[in-house]
């Protein structure tokens, strides 16, 4: 009877039909059994279908947590992962 259970890129490779109907039968456990999931994911708009708070790691250390919205939001999400390379936590 697990209490948390971990998924990594639960979508890489999956076609958007069956990637809708993982998303439901993860909110259905979370909802019917009290299952938290921890999920390690980049695509923000299936994380924002699942996930009422957001931590975002670079380079092994936390950038910044909060909603999906916050998170798009934040500069050094854009920097370390679609930007130029200001992030400041590079080397």
């Amino acid at each position: 009877e697990p209490k948390i259970i971990l998924l990594d890129e639960i979508g890489a490779g999956i076609n958007r039909t069956l990637l809708g109907k993982i998303a439901e039968k993860i909110k259905a456990l979370n909802t019917d059994r009290g299952l938290t999931f921890c999920l390690i994911e980049h695509d923000l708009d299936y994380v924002s279908r699942l996930c009422d708070e957001v931590i975002v790691m670079a380079e092994g250390k936390l950038l910044t947590r909060g909603s999906v919205e916050a998170v798009r939001r934040d500069e050094r999400v854009v920097e370390a992962y679609f930007g130029g390379g200001k992030y400041e936590g590079r080397a």
